[in-house]
């Protein structure tokens, strides 16, 4: 006979108050680790296109970004001809 505490699920409304509160605050302290861990995901990320683009423009073998040819829009309603 084995007695298994971590596979037994439990009812939320058998709880007493106390277990109902240690349950609320188990799953909200769960809920902030996990937007958390996204928010800081979310900043490496940022952090690092940034990095990458800053180091990209000090590359000397890129040149400045020049306009080749202007084309006007022909279903442009502001332009009058």
């Amino acid at each position: 006979m084995s007695n298994n505490a971590s596979g037994r699920r439990v009812q939320f409304e058998n709880l007493t108050w106390l277990g109902k509160s240690v349950f609320a605050g188990a799953a909200l302290a769960w809920l902030t680790g996990t937007l958390v861990d996204a928010t800081t995901d979310r900043g490496a990320a940022i952090a690092r296109e940034s990095k990458r683009a800053f180091e990209r423009e000090l590359d000397p073998s890129l040149e400045e970004a020049r306009i080749v040819q202007e084309v006007s829009s022909r279903s442009d309603p502001t332009e009058q001809s």
